[in-house]
């Protein structure tokens, strides 16, 4: 059975400029996407702007996660704060 993370890395294979979405801990190597995503993304085709399905598949596939200037996501940065 296919895992939820696998669907997205998929997702992100097939359309590699939604990588600047994602955010990927460079400790536990967790990734999520940027909560400063606008709720849609556009597109221009030449002919006008369209609305993409983009921003919708991004939060199906992957959860909310902010990381500091480091990379470092918040669950790393707690563990690292216990230390």
């Amino acid at each position: 059975m296919k895992r939820k993370t696998d669907d997205g890395m998929d997702y992100l294979r097939e359309f590699p400029k939604m990588k600047k979405w994602i955010n990927t801990c460079i400790c536990c190597g967790k990734s999520g996407y940027n909560p400063s995503m606008p709720e849609v993304l556009t597109r221009n085709c030449g002919q006008g702007e369209f609305k993409t399905a983009g921003a919708q598949n991004i939060r199906k596939y992957f959860q909310k996660m902010s990381v500091n200037e480091l990379g470092i996501c918040e669950d790393c940065q707690r563990v690292q704060g216990k230390l």
